[in-house]
């Protein structure tokens, strides 16, 4: 649901009152899952196995007039979520390992928050005083950002700690685990949250063709920073960790992210669990132990486009992504990876996508030990028209610490005028599969077509 404005006016005349910009918005997501092998298929492993949930959310939003340089916006939000069962975890001391059992159920949590946010921006410049420079200005831009919220502990019934291994250490659960959304932080929060947003770029001269001299503006850093938060109503590690950022696009051609969590407190070197001491204590400065990361360069290549007017005829109906939530978001772009050939553009003969990634990150394991593990993987995606309206294309991962191709996707579709046909095949991967799909190109009619698909699992 779109936000509505409960107190603003159907015909606005003269400035806007501030009351007027509260909002007030619904999200809510549903979902359902069965998992069987069709090859001996019973009826109560589908009842055994059948998971559902439910989320929503309503968020309460309010824009105030700035106060000088700082803007200043309230916030409320309200958060449900509906579980099937519960997941408990117990210590045998027979067998020293940790037992599981479900209880199904029909079982909710809730979350409120209230929060203040005070955010401005800097700038600085430095301007060149030789007009033969090639740089001939560089702008800084800072975006402080500050809030203080408090967040009531509605989900303590739900947490319990647990021993997990031989020598008494103990982790905290929640019975909510394991289910199709996760549950609620728990703890009663009431701190502030801090970050630091930066962006870099400059001016240079650039010639063009005809020998004019021009001013080019070129990013160094679209965007650079630090976050974290204090909260003062924990009983113990009330600083979270600091997250850092960066990004840029090299040449324009270039895309680069890369992101890394770092944690401010001491580990213990015998069972590798933190402790409730900064790392820094004892004289010796330091900032934090970098616990997970991740680095990510991507760049694309195409062809010159074909006509713009089919382009935006093949887009309409589109305009009402605009209005999904993230997580709605994010799941259409989950579905677009897994079928890019619902998805193809027509006007571009061709295109090539490729992209590094770079990951490493501390993993709690199985037996309650954590362990740090590396992921580097190579991508890639592209296609190609063979007519007018026949468009081949294939998309992979290679895996370069196994030296695997671990997945790779062909398809090929029709363009039917208002319709698309597509055919996928997944040959290499855990999980094959063929699928054939007929579907209306317009957004709204998405969910309408017809489909078969057929999967071969692989151990």
């Amino acid at each position: 649901m779109n936000t509505i404005y409960p107190f603003q006016p159907k015909e606005s005349v003269g400035a806007s009152k501030w009351y007027e910009k509260l909002g007030i918005g619904y999200s809510g997501n549903y979902k359902g899952e069965i998992s069987f092998y069709d090859s001996a298929f019973q009826f109560q492993q589908v009842l055994d196995t059948f998971q559902w949930g439910a989320s929503h959310d309503i968020p309460i939003t309010l824009s105030l007039p700035s106060l000088g340089p700082f803007q200043i916006a309230p916030s409320m939000s309200f958060k449900e979520r509906e579980f099937a069962q519960q997941f408990f975890r117990t210590w045998n001391p027979l067998t020293e390992k940790v037992d599981t059992s479900i209880q199904k159920g029909f079982y909710s949590a809730r979350e409120m928050s209230f929060g203040l946010s005070f955010s401005t921006a800097v700038f600085g410049k430095y301007q060149s005083k030789n007009t033969e420079a090639k740089v001939q200005a560089i702008r800084h831009v800072m975006r402080p950002q500050f809030s203080v919220n408090y967040r009531p502990d509605l989900v303590k019934k739900y947490y319990y700690r647990e021993q997990v291994n031989k020598a008494g250490n103990t982790m905290l659960f929640s019975t909510l685990d394991g289910g199709i959304f996760s549950p609620f932080s728990s703890g009663e929060n009431g701190g502030m949250s801090f970050g630091l947003d930066n962006n870099l770029e400059m001016k240079v001269k650039s010639k063009k063709d005809t020998g004019d001299v021009k001013l080019k503006k070129v990013k160094i850093l679209d965007g650079f920073g630090i976050s974290g938060s204090y909260n003062m109503l924990a009983d113990s590690f009330k600083l979270s960790s600091f997250n850092i950022y960066a990004r840029s696009n090299l040449f324009e051609k270039i895309n680069i992210t890369a992101n890394a969590t770092m944690d401010p407190y001491k580990v213990d070197p015998t069972s590798g669990f933190r402790t409730d001491r900064y790392v820094w204590e004892g004289g010796k400065f330091n900032p934090g132990k970098i616990v997970r990361g991740n680095l990510n360069m991507s760049t694309s290549l195409k062809s010159s486009k074909g006509d713009e007017k089919k382009k935006q005829l093949q887009k309409t109906g589109d305009d009402e992504d605009d209005n999904l939530t993230n997580d709605q978001m994010q799941q259409q772009l989950d579905y677009i990876r897994r079928n890019p050939s619902e998805f193809t553009d027509f006007s571009v003969p061709w295109t090539l996508t490729f992209s590094y990634s770079l990951s490493f990150a501390k993993l709690l394991q199985r037996d309650y030990t954590y362990k740090t593990q590396l992921t580097s993987s190579f991508n890639f995606n592209g296609d190609f028209s063979l007519t007018k309206k026949w468009k081949f294309g294939a998309n992979g991962y290679y895996d370069i610490k196994t030296m695997k191709l671990q997945s790779l996707t062909t398809f090929i579709t029709r363009d039917l005028h208002c319709w698309q046909m597509s055919i996928n095949v997944t040959p290499v991967g855990r999980y094959k599969f063929f699928n054939i799909t007929i579907n209306p190109k317009s957004g709204l009619l998405r969910d309408l077509k017809i489909n078969r698909t057929r999967y071969f699992y692989t151990n």
